[in-house]
């Protein structure tokens, strides 16, 4: 193998590694995460007590994926509450609390429930996810 040869291999490594990085990175942000076994995280928050939001939404639905970077950007943004992410689609937690539209989230605070939204304000939901209940 010749030196130029080696360069523009490294070259094209280098670029499919920028855009592999750079896809996971818009995914990242344009995608839910789902909580692994929410019910079970839901039941661990509501011990140790403190600030929670439940946050369903559904693979393949419109209003979701219009919020879905401003609900992220808001759990990034919040660093003192718990967030418990479920798919309506591949769960039926949403059955327990009667939702019936996506989005929609749900506030606990020491495992009671204290707030409650559905819908796509972007505003709204801003808010909702930067608040936190007092103690």
């Amino acid at each position: 193998m010749n030196l130029k040869q080696f360069w523009r291999d490294i070259l094209i490594l280098l670029a499919a590694l920028a855009m592999a990085i750079g896809g996971y990175m818009v995914w990242d942000n344009h995608t839910y995460h789902d909580t692994s076994h929410a019910k079970v995280s839901l039941q661990q928050a509501a011990k140790d007590g403190g600030d929670t939001v439940l946050i369903f939404h559904k693979t393949g639905c419109a209003d979701c994926s219009k919020v879905v970077t401003d609900v992220n950007a808001g759990i990034d943004n919040n660093l003192t509450t718990r967030f418990v992410v479920d798919d309506t689609k591949n769960s039926d937690l949403y059955k327990d609390y009667q939702v019936t539209e996506v989005p929609t989230f749900i506030r606990f605070l020491n495992g009671k429930e204290i707030e409650h939204y559905s819908g796509t304000d972007k505003q709204a939901i801003s808010d909702f996810l930067s608040s936190q209940t007092k103690q």
